[in-house]
């Protein structure tokens, strides 16, 4: 188990305008899309190895997805040490990868 998480800032800004898009679609929306995402993050931060490895990214840190129950997204991130960091909340059809320059190297 990871002690704890953090998200790239531009991946906390993506969580944040997707949060208020739901919100604009449907009161209340945006809060179970933020716990969903939640959701998500916890699960990720108990057993990081336990969900997939992107496919096609064969190097170091590797990069694992967790799917968002009820969304179709994906909460993308990568562990070092004892942190686990959020580099996308990526829609899962929509720009693949576009969080790549993201990862630390």
């Amino acid at each position: 188990m990871r002690s704890a998480f953090d998200f790239h800032p531009e991946a906390r800004a993506e969580f944040a305008a997707d949060v208020d898009w739901y919100d604009d679609r449907e009161d209340g929306l945006g809060g179970r899309f933020a716990q969903a995402v939640r959701a998500a993050i916890d699960a990720a931060v108990e057993d990081p190895e336990a969900w997939a490895r992107w496919q096609g990214w064969d190097r170091e840190p590797s990069v694992h997805a967790k799917g968002v129950a009820g969304f179709p997204y994906r909460v993308v991130y990568v562990v070092n040490q004892d942190v686990l960091t959020i580099v996308a909340v990526a829609h899962a059809k929509r720009r693949p990868g576009y969080w790549r320059d993201r990862v630390r190297r």
